[in-house]
């Protein structure tokens, strides 16, 4: 018998492609790039929307899914970045495939930001605090949108009104970071923690450029985390692969968002010597609760891994030159394909890099900065002409 075919749909689907691979399931991906290694780790590429703007096209999901449940053995669709901001085609009665994730009712609990930061009040769990209009002083504060992700939909608040999803946050300083967890509606096990790299443009000062996954954390902010997400899956019957985003002072956590899908770290905590997380992700939607085994392999420590998104230094045109060696590197990712036009300040590739458990993060973050020197240092052909792209992985 043929093996089960899973298509992943994402603004960039290459690190849920290449988990779904290590299930041994054949892949077919939506996403907006169609990147060599994306490619490499399908059977098939489906472009979903515009690349430029960041934008997913729900007619084109709607077209790709039908195409898809027409091959043999496909088991169903598992949705990525970017579906935020549509979560209408998570309970579409019109697509013949199943939803590998949560239920669009469990997204609107955490997604939607009042019944959210309600949802938190209950709970007892800390947050910055958030309001619906804008405040009479708005130094110290962020405008937020619910339907963002990657950090592009963050901006410094100004004494202005809000339309559509739009809310007010104080921004509360601390490290940035999220642990990445799964549950079965019930209750969840947290896979690991991640350190995010935040990058700052004119416009977008709160952009995530990758993160580092498998830090060290004290026993207090496990704790705190471990009480936060079990009240949250209690309360909302979340499911699957889910990320907490949050704030820590040195003492204690601000919850953030939920991203109710599997997140960009996915990649960061992937097992080379155990089953892919997308097939746990997998089993747990289909009903199975989280077992004893689960929980005690998740919790072994694990090597240090990051991944940084690298920006253009200039207009490229890319040549296969360039994919070739790329490819090569070994730690290069998120590779475009031969023919493509990458902007100056615009993703150009991911790096990644791993140490051994306890390693300062220092040292992870020098390793990325050399290897993105190292991709950089890769001569192209110079194109002419600028576009301004900000890329949510």
């Amino acid at each position: 018998m043929s093996p089960p075919v899973v298509v992943v749909a994402a603004l960039s689907a290459r690190m849920l492609a290449e988990s779904a691979r290590r299930a041994g399931w054949r892949v077919i991906v939506l996403d907006l790039f169609g990147d060599t290694d994306t490619r490499r780790a399908s059977g098939m590429w489906y472009p979903i929307g515009d690349a430029a703007s960041l934008s997913i096209d729900p007619r084109r999901v709607r077209d790709a899914l039908d195409a898809a449940s027409r091959f043999p053995n496909v088991i169903g669709w598992i949705a990525g970045s970017g579906f935020e901001a549509h979560r209408e085609l998570l309970d579409d009665r019109h697509i013949a495939l199943v939803h590998i994730g949560n239920t669009r009712e469990a997204h609107e609990a955490v997604r939607d930001p009042m019944r959210f930061f309600a949802l938190l009040d209950d709970a007892g769990i800390p947050h910055p605090d958030t309001q619906w209009q804008a405040p009479a002083d708005a130094t110290g504060w962020l405008l937020k949108r619910a339907n963002g992700t990657g950090g592009v939909h963050i901006r410094h608040a100004m004494k202005t009104g809000t339309d559509g999803d739009g809310y007010f946050q104080r921004h509360h300083a601390g490290r940035s970071m999220s642990a990445l967890f799964i549950a079965d509606t019930r209750r969840a096990a947290i896979i690991g923690f991640n350190e995010q790299l935040i990058v700052s443009s004119c416009t977008h000062p709160f952009v995530y450029g990758g993160a580092l996954g498998n830090i060290d954390v004290p026993q207090s902010l496990r704790e705190q985390i471990a009480r936060a997400v079990n009240a949250i899956v209690s309360r909302s019957g979340l499911k699957g692969l889910n990320s907490l985003d949050f704030i820590f002072d040195g003492e204690r956590c601000f919850v953030l968002e939920v991203n109710a899908r599997p997140s960009a770290t996915l990649s960061l905590h992937d097992r080379d010597a155990s089953p892919s997380l997308l097939a746990l992700h997998t089993r747990v939607c289909a009903g199975a609760p989280l077992h004893a085994d689960d929980l005690d392999s998740l919790g072994q420590p694990l090597p240090m891994r990051g991944e940084l998104i690298v920006c253009a230094d200039r207009d490229r045109k890319i040549s296969p030159e360039f994919v070739q060696r790329a490819l090569n590197l070994g730690w290069c990712h998120d590779i475009p394909v031969t023919g493509s036009a990458v902007a100056e300040g615009a993703p150009l590739c991911s790096v990644s890099a791993r140490s051994a458990h306890g390693t300062p993060p220092a040292t992870l973050r020098a390793e990325l900065a050399a290897r993105a020197a190292t991709l950089l240092s890769i001569d192209n052909t110079r194109k002419s002409g600028h576009a301004d792209l900000l890329l949510s992985r």
